[in-house]
């Protein structure tokens, strides 16, 4: 004998308030804001901070060769690096304030700024 379940008012919204706290938790307390500026920091010292609405490259030559940023139409990447996995080139393009990108080898590192800090501290 099969026995069905009936679906009651009540089940439907307990599911619609649950969608719309889950709605609100995430756009209130996850930010995903567009950064606006880039900080290469390279050997340990902050390189530069640089505008994303600029297109420009950087070339950095660091221990293990010359590493290549590219910053175009409010993003950025590595678009080369002289590391053997290519890590940071495969990571592609960021652009989310709190986004970084690392190569090792050459002890350089990007990151996205913006009007917050999207962390409280950050260790690598």
């Amino acid at each position: 004998m099969k026995s069905r379940t009936k679906f009651f008012f009540g089940d439907s919204l307990i599911i619609l308030i649950s969608l719309i706290f889950i709605f609100f938790t995430f756009k209130n307390f996850w930010h995903f804001e567009t950064g606006s500026v880039v900080q290469v920091n390279f050997q340990g010292k902050i390189y530069g901070n640089f505008s994303l609405f600029q297109d420009r490259k950087i070339s950095l030559i660091g221990n293990e060769g010359e590493s290549i940023i590219e910053i175009k139409s409010g993003r950025t990447r590595f678009k080369s690096a002289p590391c053997r996995n290519q890590y940071c080139i495969q990571q592609g393009w960021i652009h989310f304030t709190g986004q970084m990108l690392i190569c090792i080898p050459n002890e350089l590192s990007i990151e996205i700024l913006g009007k917050t800090k999207a962390y409280d501290s950050l260790n690598y």
